[in-house]
């Protein structure tokens, strides 16, 4: 029965992405079929959270993606198990000078290294740097570098805030152009993050047949004034609908002392 569902996955990974580097297919297939993994800081196997890795699907529609649009330089926020990083590296094994970087704090302490060890299975191709740190330090430290990356994939913490950060300072090192990508569209933190991108910044949505994915084409820097701001939708969670709290009121008189107060700033 291993052996059946063995060449079953190989099978799914043959054809959703039948360009893929045959060492890169074999890798892939033994990471979707194992219940453990072998990490590097342990000697013995590792039990994996299958609901953190991406599907087959996602992984393709990726490679794609950044095949198509002749990514080099590419990040991702959350390293995890390495099932994303392995796709993405492989995407860019055909490109000169190319580099992928993966930003995770935590792929030692609580991912014991296996995201590392299944990288460390492929056969030399892009430049790959992992930086343990949090995503807000990472990503400044790379701003003040003045670098830019053709696709960033968002998979870090998905609180809105923290969705919000990530997007915010990812924005300041892609190019124009550049695609991002928004895992886990599923819960609504990460759903009303996109509608305030989608409602107030300069990107556009990149079709591709992933539901649980959402990519968008930065089209612009940002040009908006300083008093911006266009409403969007909030979704909410399906238990807490009921009890989600009034919109909050501005009374008039409020409105009007802060028209008075900004005319004597301006």
């Amino acid at each position: 029965m291993q052996q059946i569902y063995s060449i079953s996955v190989r099978d799914q990974i043959k054809r959703a992405s039948p360009c893929l580097q045959q060492q890169t297919a074999d890798v892939l297939a033994d990471m979707y079929q194992a219940d453990k993994l072998y990490g590097t800081e342990s000697e013995r196997l590792v039990a994996i959270d299958k609901v953190l890795r991406i599907s087959i699907e996602q992984g393709a529609a990726m490679h794609r993606l950044m095949r198509s649009n002749s990514v080099k330089r590419s990040l991702e926020i959350g390293l995890a198990n390495g099932f994303s990083t392995v796709w993405m590296l492989d995407a860019l094994c055909k490109r000169r000078n190319a580099l992928h970087i993966a930003i995770d704090p935590y792929q030692k302490i609580l991912f014991h290294g296996v995201g590392l060890a299944q990288i460390n299975r492929l056969l030399p191709g892009a430049r790959f740097e992992w930086v343990e740190t949090f995503s807000i330090h990472a990503l400044s430290d790379l701003i003040r570098k003045n670098e830019r990356f053709d696709f960033i994939f968002i998979d870090g913490n998905h609180r809105f805030d923290d969705v919000m950060a990530d997007f915010y300072l990812s924005h300041q090192i892609l190019r124009n152009w550049g695609l991002i990508a928004f895992d886990d569209m599923c819960m609504p933190a990460v759903r009303t993050a996109t509608n305030f991108i989608l409602n107030n910044r300069s990107y556009a949505i990149v079709e591709q047949p992933v539901e649980n994915m959402l990519v968008m084409r930065k089209m612009d820097y940002d040009r908006r004034d300083w008093q911006h701001f266009n409403g969007f939708q909030v979704d909410w969670p399906p238990e807490k609908a009921e009890h989600r709290p009034p919109h909050p009121s501005v009374s008039l008189k409020g409105v009007i002392w802060l028209r008075n107060r900004l005319r004597r700033m301006f």
